[in-house]
């Protein structure tokens, strides 16, 4: 009576079976065996083929999920037996958790009906969470928005990754270092406070703190969904109110005529010069700049231009941003020397370092006052230079790399026609 998974022991038929090798990890004991509690050998066949069928399909639902209810990994563990919890209508929590009533309803659903040994587990809330640290909870999270990573420079993502670091380090001074799990609402109204405290003592800006307490609360957030928790982010709602500030304003054309000279900033290094006098009249964002490769500069063709595309070194901001911007002047200039120079060099891609060195040399040279005024300026500028000659809204947003809001047909303006507009008000070689 093997084949039917049966084996007669006294008057009672016995249901008997090795658990097949491909779903071994699924069960904690090799053979299932338990009375059928019936003498009639056509209805032990017939209970033996439900059991069988009931069992194959929570092994392969067990499969299906990608994970095991007995897996090595502690975390995997956790996840699958959260995952069964819901199948079954539950929310996941542990055993200690449970109230008389929840744990009724649920040892009603295991009687109910057979379960394997570690779904019997996991519907209990016997299956530990497993506890980790902040650091941990990163790694997770940076895996999982990795997708994210494709649009940004190297440098953009190792800036980008230290401020989530920088976060956590700032948390653990102000809290202690606690494992993911135990950190509650309270911890996170701590961190406001010990923030709010620095602000006042050393007049940061409420934005920087704010930066932190968005990293943090992202990072929960998405550790949550990875896990399939529906619980309160505790970062929500404990930013700083922030004071209003100006927003970036244009260069002066003044300005720029005078940057546009090699020597403008003599401590400048020559790299960071020749970037400031390519921005000038393309209005590229630094990154676009910085991040062009020799093959992205076209200087042979009638008209000699740059191409905006993602390359090797960097992503693009939107799918908007790539084009074709015509150079000219000071900016003709600049290509022209960089590719004699053999492209960026080491200096290739570095974004984050070219725009702070040439900022702080751009406030020390006394040629920029205003404080909201920076190196990403002479974009403010373009636009500006742009808007004041009525240059129609889709050739502005293709020279800018901006969405054009109504419905696109045709190709825009070409290279010749882009290059008429900019020579209105094109800053010449001095």
């Amino acid at each position: 009576m093997w084949g039917t998974h049966l084996k007669q022991k006294g008057r009672w038929w016995h249901y008997y079976r090795s658990v097949p090798r491909e779903f071994a990890d699924m069960e904690r004991k090799p053979l299932i065996s338990f009375s059928l509690k019936t003498g009639d050998f056509t209805e032990a066949k017939r209970m033996a083929a439900d059991i069988s069928a009931r069992l194959e399909q929570d092994w392969r639902d067990a499969m299906a999920r990608g994970v095991s209810l007995c897996a090595q990994d502690a975390a995997e563990r956790y996840r699958a037996a959260a995952a069964v919890q819901r199948q079954f209508g539950f929310a996941p929590k542990p055993a200690a958790d449970l109230t008389d009533e929840e744990l009724l309803e649920r040892l009603r659903l295991l009687i109910s009906s057979q379960h394997s040994a570690p779904e019997q587990g996991a519907v209990l809330g016997l299956t530990a969470e497993t506890q980790f640290s902040l650091s941990d909870a990163f790694d997770r999270f940076w895996d999982y928005i990795k997708d994210e990573w494709i649009r940004v420079s190297h440098d953009q993502r190792r800036v980008k990754r230290n401020i989530y670091l920088k976060a956590i380090r700032n948390f653990e001074e102000a809290v202690g270092a606690l494992p993911f799990q135990k950190v509650e609402r309270g911890h996170a109204v701590q961190v406001r406070a010990w923030w709010v405290e620095r602000v006042e003592a050393k007049g940061l800006k409420p934005y920087t703190v704010n930066r932190e307490i968005n990293s943090l609360r992202r990072m929960f957030g998405v550790n949550f969904d990875i896990d399939g928790l529906s619980k309160t982010n505790p970062f929500s709602g404990v930013r700083l109110k922030e004071t209003a500030e100006g927003s970036r304003i244009p260069l002066e054309t003044e300005q720029i005529i005078v940057l546009a000279r090699r020597d403008a900033l003599p401590s400048l290094h020559p790299d960071f010069a020749l970037l400031v006098r390519l921005l000038i009249n393309t209005g590229m964002r630094p990154v676009e700049a910085i991040g062009l490769e020799l093959d992205d500069i076209l200087l042979k063709d009638e008209v000699p231009h740059v191409h905006v595309r993602k390359n090797a070194v960097r992503g693009l901001k939107t799918d908007h941003s790539e084009r074709l911007l015509p150079l000219l002047g000071v900016s003709l200039q600049a290509a022209e020397e960089l590719v004699a120079a053999g492209g960026w060099g080491k200096r290739l891609g570095k974004t984050m370092y070219a725009t702070s060195i040439i900022n702080r040399n751009l406030r020390d040279s006394g040629i920029v006052t205003d404080k909201r005024q920076s190196l990403y300026s002479l974009r403010h500028w373009f636009q500006d230079q742009l808007t004041k000659r009525d240059v129609v809204d889709r050739a502005q947003a293709q020279l800018m790399g901006h969405k054009f809001q109504p419905p696109k047909y045709g190709y825009g303006k070409d290279l010749t026609e882009l290059r008429d507009i900019i020579a209105e008000f094109a800053i010449p070689t001095p």
